[in-house]
């Protein structure tokens, strides 16, 4: 994600109710019928009706778009592609947006299109609004999808993992907004187009038919909508010679038979098992418990929050994004099973407070957390606080076995339990998988989702996964503390009351393989929340509370040296470790031969204490990966999740044992 200004639109509007942009000083539609121009510019001229008639009957096609603003192009793509395409085809829409427009003037400019109002309101329930980088959300059930990327549009589309199809040329005019249509778009555009990609613009402006002709398209005049003489369109005539990714990050190729098998029915299982039911596939899911979410994901109440940072890391990055696409699933998922009712997040010491007055005056996060005042938050609960904090206003808590067991509900998913993996065996083009209770399974698609147990499976035991041990703490409400309403964090958390009781947590412990639930682990949670919550913890009566009489559970996070997941394909490792031995002498080396992969395995394991909010978005990467869709995250997030990134970083080193 690029480090430029990302702000809402700043809109006024016309006698007739259509918008008007204030910087640009255009307007976003044709003045005459914006509806009828998007499907005779973008639709008629790309063919698209035809093309999504043609479809194969599990076919995906992918369009992306150079300026998001009202979404009208996008709502007209979806309609014709629901009317026309086979009813197992998806479609992919990708857009970009630097100035997105609020939800209230979104909602305002929709209404002006009442034979979309479906699938208008679809979005605007979706909207992510002002918050920058990918943003991944389902339609129709899951058979569109939309990645909206909040960011300038040139540096947004060179971070985009995907395939385009047809190409919708968007945006204001290039006599306003010179700056988007630069020579740089048009390349991109080259870079990230499929065999013969179509295109469409209103404009025929120089800069524009220059740029698109030096990059390979062709140029065809057509006659413009409404008063435009002209406009263009044409397809991808010369392929571009962008540069390839290294070996080692190239996607997989997955199989036609569309089965695959899940070890693990924890969160990141369940995420993966889902994404693949939704495209159509038939999954198996198997576990070492009776029930699904009886290991990390069986607590009671898992806290919904995102550790954000002003700089622009990787983990940053996938916290926040991850952040958004939870609380966006959850709107979909039974109420009884989460709440999003907002989070306080307290500092615990100088360097958090400081942390979280940077991050209210950024002004990047205004759309998701605002700063809030000891004398507010103690006025709003009813329950005294000491400090200043950051509210979260959608923030909240979430029932893990709840939300695995929802994901799970799906035609295409079968879960079988009692059944723990001790080896993968590859025969021919199919994983065969080995259990101690002898019941065998085998698919051409194998996913490793059960956390720091993939580190016992040879082909996983040379990634870097490591257990932290954690125990949580349930104490019953009182009177006064169930007036809690919002959940509270800061070393430790406390939930608000569900069925009558409070979730504490969790204790932090490396290299600690205990099981059972300990009072001192108990005491540790008490204290830790009396810390941050004394007032909290009176209302509670933790004094007279006995660590040996209180109700928790222990479980194991899983987590890796750079507290990134491992979310993605799996390699060979002796093969790749000679076959790359280049890599220690020129970390740069050009290296010809294909990687060795283990066709057909992947892993999504390694999301340490950020399971809730990182998971459900690791299932859409994880699927991306099989099916050779459009990634829900940027190409250098995908390097960046790699499995494989710790052994090609041994090899550059010139470490090359594991």
């Amino acid at each position: 994600m690029s480090t430029t200004h990302i702000g809402p639109a700043v809109l006024s509007w016309d006698e007739n109710g259509q918008p008007i942009s204030t910087e640009f000083d255009d307007v976003y539609f044709s003045k005459s019928s914006g509806l009828d121009e998007t499907r005779y510019v973008f639709l008629q001229h790309n063919d698209l009706p035809e093309r999504f008639t043609q479809l194969n009957a599990c076919g995906f096609f992918t369009i992306a778009e150079t300026g998001f603003g009202t979404g009208l192009n996008f709502l007209c793509a979806m309609q014709s592609f629901l009317e026309n395409a086979p009813d197992q085809a998806r479609l992919h829409f990708i857009s970009v947006e630097k100035s997105p427009l609020t939800r209230r003037d979104l909602e305002q400019a929709l209404t002006l299109w009442p034979e979309l109002k479906h699938l208008a309101d679809e979005l605007i329930n979706n909207y992510p609004g002002n918050i920058p980088g990918f943003h991944r959300r389902h339609f129709a059930r899951g058979r569109v999808q939309l990645t909206l990327i909040v960011d300038d549009v040139v540096i947004a589309l060179s971070t985009l993992d995907a395939r385009v199809n047809a190409w919708f040329l968007d945006g204001f005019a290039p006599s306003k907004n010179p700056q988007m249509w630069q020579p740089e778009l048009f390349q991109t555009m080259a870079e990230k187009s499929a065999a013969n990609a179509t295109y469409a613009t209103f404009t025929v402006a120089r800069i524009v038919r220059g740029g698109l002709s030096e990059a390979g398209f062709t140029l065809e005049r057509a006659s413009g909508f409404g008063r435009k003489r002209e406009m263009l369109k044409g397809h991808l005539e010369k392929a571009s010679q962008n540069q390839q990714p290294a070996p080692w990050l190239k996607k997989q190729i997955s199989p036609k038979q569309q089965t695959a098998l899940v070890i693990g029915a924890g969160i990141a299982g369940a995420s993966t098992a889902r994404a693949l039911a939704d495209r159509g596939w038939q999954v198996t899911i198997i576990d070492s418990h009776k029930e699904p979410a009886s290991g990390a994901s069986g607590n009671p109440q898992g806290i919904l929050y995102a550790r954000l940072s002003v700089h622009d890391t990787p983990l940053s990055q996938l916290v926040l994004q991850g952040y958004r696409h939870t609380i966006n699933l959850l709107k979909h998922a039974p109420k009884e099973i989460y709440s999003l009712s907002g989070l306080i997040q307290l500092p615990d010491n100088e360097k958090e407070l400081q942390r979280h007055q940077a991050l209210n005056a950024c002004g990047r996060f205004d759309a998701i957390l605002e700063g809030l005042s000891s004398e507010k938050a103690s006025r709003l609960s009813g329950i005294e606080y000491r400090t200043d904090g950051l509210f979260f206003h959608d923030g909240g808590w979430v029932n893990p076995p709840g939300l695995v067991n929802w994901l799970l509900d799906h035609p295409n998913i079968s879960f079988t339990g009692e059944q723990t993996v001790c080896a993968l065996a590859k025969e021919q083009d199919i994983w065969k998988v080995v259990t101690t209770e002898g019941q065998p399974f085998q698919s051409p698609v194998v996913v490793i989702a059960c956390g720091h147990l993939a580190a016992k499976l040879t082909p996983t035991s040379h990634i870097p996964l490591k257990a932290i041990r954690g125990q949580i703490t349930e104490v019953p409400s009182t009177p006064e503390s169930e007036r809690l309403n919002w959940s509270l964090c800061a070393e430790g958390y406390i939930a608000p009351a569900h069925n009558g009781r409070h979730t504490l947590g969790a204790t932090f412990n490396f290299n600690d393989p205990d099981t059972s639930v300990r009072p001192a682990d108990h005491k540790a949670n008490l204290d830790t929340v009396s810390s941050f919550a004394p007032e909290l913890a009176q209302a509670l009566e933790f004094n007279q509370l006995d660590p040996k009489s209180l109700s928790g559970r222990t479980g194991f996070r899983c987590t890796t040296p750079d507290y990134l997941p491992v979310i993605g394909p799996v390699m060979d490792e002796p093969v790749f470790k000679r076959e790359f031995a280049i890599l220690a002498k020129n970390a740069k080396a050009k290296i010809p031969e294909a990687a060795p992969w283990l066709k057909g395995l992947y892993i999504n394991a390694g999301h340490g204490s950020r399971g809730m909010i990182t998971c459900p978005l690791s299932g859409e990467i994880i699927a991306s990966h099989i099916t050779g869709e459009t990634a829900p995250v940027s190409k250098k997030m995908m390097t960046e999740l790699h499995p494989e990134r710790f052994t090609a970083r041994r090899l550059i080193k010139g470490k090359n044992k594991t």
